[in-house]
């Protein structure tokens, strides 16, 4: 490569030379952005001889696509590496784009190409793609797309900006799942936005789905025709992009008997659950799954939040506290819902920062819930209590094992001034029942007559960890909001594993804090403590033979 540098009127400094590869002579030009070196040059391709009419990865103003900022770890020291880096990678991609297969690059970049007017923003999507061509809707205010959904009420229940708009009018729009790759070697994402091209991709259909179609073209209404293109990629999944039809004559542009009409690019933002939530790390799987939460606390909060940024379609919330501004600094409300019964804030705020779940608030104790609702233990997928409280949590666990039919049960709670939290599992899976050991078997008395003991504690039992504020009703256990979460993820991941049937047995897991605070306060730490030699353990040596709850 001849190279020469130079400046560019003194704002830019640039490269240009040529690349001979796979019979073809490249000019290039490499620019260093003003943020050079920490990022890779500009590569622009002025020129490809003998000419390639149609070349993925190259913008309109001849740059080549060759930033992936993800994988990125430059040497800041040694800008020539830099510059040696980029151009290793824009002969990679040149070779990529002159000797592969040119049609799957531009269905892999489809949406990158599939750009609507300029002063239009993407219209929001709620359509979910899959296999087979059907209706769906289309949200208008008089002749504005505002949105299309297979669904017309999730872009409210999404954001509350639609709920604030006139009524919308809704119109018939038609999903088709197209192939181009198949039968197309030359497919570029303009053929999409011809009318006589696209007429053949969706002939190509099955046909079964094609007699389906021409059913559903059918009742498009008179309005000009919106159709969401779900066109399959190369590794399978599809990508959508929408086309509005105008002036159209007689039958729908895309039925046999059509007689035309222009295209109209449509640019979609896909605000579909299995799209956001794999983009997001959640599991679309889990979306049919139910979660009963007792106690909305501290941990609670937290568990909540985490289990519905899983993916979790449906919790059912029980709490009968109120917000108090001494939640500010460890709960995931902190003041925002002061005053408010804890299930109903926390619904609101699980609404306003997680999509596509359903949140079923009640505003009672534990006990009272059940006593109403006797059934709602096997209603569920798993139950989790994050009470704080171990005489309520010792009767829900004897609930829980009062029929096999009723779900999975998770334990959490928290040890004083950070020394630690735990995390149990019972009533979980097992070969041919249900796996033996639960919270019944953690307590114990040590001498006959003598308070029951948590044998899992890290405090030393027989002190009143709790602290006074305002004398009677204002007590509280000491632990800040860093070891509230860290409880809250503990439990969560065990229920994540438990609701995708990955966990067999009950374990009881525990994380091991720091306990300078708690040993400054004066207190002891229990022999459990002193020999975990980790910040994490997991055992399953706490069950008794004798427990009077899951040994009978």
């Amino acid at each position: 490569m001849e190279s020469l540098l130079l400046t560019d009127g003194g704002r830019r400094e640039f490269l240009r030379g040529l690349i001979r590869m796979d019979g073809y002579e490249i000019g290039v030009r490499v620019e260093l952005p003003p943020t050079f070196p920490l990022c890779l040059a500009k590569v622009f391709i002025d020129s490809i001889s003998p000419r390639v009419e149609r070349r993925p990865h190259i913008l309109t103003d001849g740059r080549l696509c060759i930033e992936a900022e993800s994988d990125l770890l430059l040497d800041v020291h040694d800008p020539w590496g830099i510059l040696r880096e980029t151009l290793v990678r824009a002969h990679r991609l040149l070779h990529q784009i002159l000797t592969g297969d040119r049609a799957a690059e531009f269905a892999r970049e489809l949406i990158s190409y599939w750009k609507g007017s300029p002063r239009g923003l993407p219209v929001p999507c709620f359509v979910a793609p899959d296999d087979r061509p059907r209706l769906t809707k289309a949200l208008y205010f008089e002749e504005l797309l505002l949105a299309v959904a297979d669904d017309p009420r999730e872009p409210a229940r999404f954001s509350p900006d639609f709920s604030r708009l006139p009524p919308c009018t809704l119109r018939n729009a038609i999903y088709i799942p197209i192939d181009p790759l198949a039968g197309d070697p030359a497919f570029h994402p303009d053929k999409l936005a011809t009318l006589s091209e696209l007429r053949k991709y969706v002939r190509a259909l099955p046909s079964r789905d094609g007699r389906v179609l021409d059913k559903l073209l059918g009742r498009s209404g008179k309005h000009s025709p919106l159709v969401i293109l779900g066109v399959r990629r190369p590794e399978g999944e599809r990508a959508l992009v929408g086309i509005q039809f105008h002036d159209t004559r007689g039958g729908h542009p895309l039925a046999h008997e059509g007689n035309g009409g222009s295209v109209e690019k449509i640019e979609l933002q896909r605000r579909d659950a299995p799209f956001l939530a794999s983009r997001g790390g959640a599991d679309p799987h889990l979306r049919g799954r139910k979660v009963l939460l007792a106690g909305c606390g501290a941990v609670g909060g937290y568990l909540a939040m985490a289990l519905a940024r899983a993916g979790v379609g449906s919790l059912t919330l029980v709490d009968g506290d109120v917000f108090e501004l001494a939640n500010t600094y460890r709960h995931v409300c902190g003041i925002a819902r002061n005053g408010m019964p804890k299930v109903f804030g926390l619904r609101q705020e699980i609404e306003r920062l997680v999509p596509y779940i359903t949140v079923s608030p009640y505003q009672q104790r534990l006990e009272a819930f059940l006593h109403e609702r006797p059934q709602t233990l096997d209603s569920h997928d798993l139950v989790i209590a994050a009470l704080g409280n171990p005489t309520i949590e010792l009767e829900l666990n004897r609930r829980i094992w009062s029929s096999h039919r009723n779900a999975p049960a998770l334990f959490c709670w928290l040890e004083p001034l950070g020394l630690g939290g735990h995390a149990l599992l019972t009533h979980g899976r097992a070969s041919q029942s249900p796996a033996r050991g639960c919270l019944e078997c953690l307590y114990d008395h040590p001498v006959r007559g003598a308070a029951l003991e948590n044998l899992a504690a890290f405090a030393k039992p027989g002190e009143a960890y709790t602290r006074d504020s305002f004398g009677c009703g204002g007590r509280y256990l000491p632990f800040g909001d860093l070891d509230a979460q860290n409880t809250a993820q503990l439990t969560a991941r065990l229920a994540l594993r438990v609701l995708r049937g990955e966990v067999e047995g009950a374990p009881l897991q525990s994380w091991k804090g720091d306990a300078r605070a708690f040993l400054q306060a004066g207190y002891e730490v229990t022999s459990r403590y002193e020999s975990q030699t980790g910040a994490f353990a997991e055992t399953l040596a706490y069950i008794r033979p004798d427990c009077a709850v899951c040994q009978t």
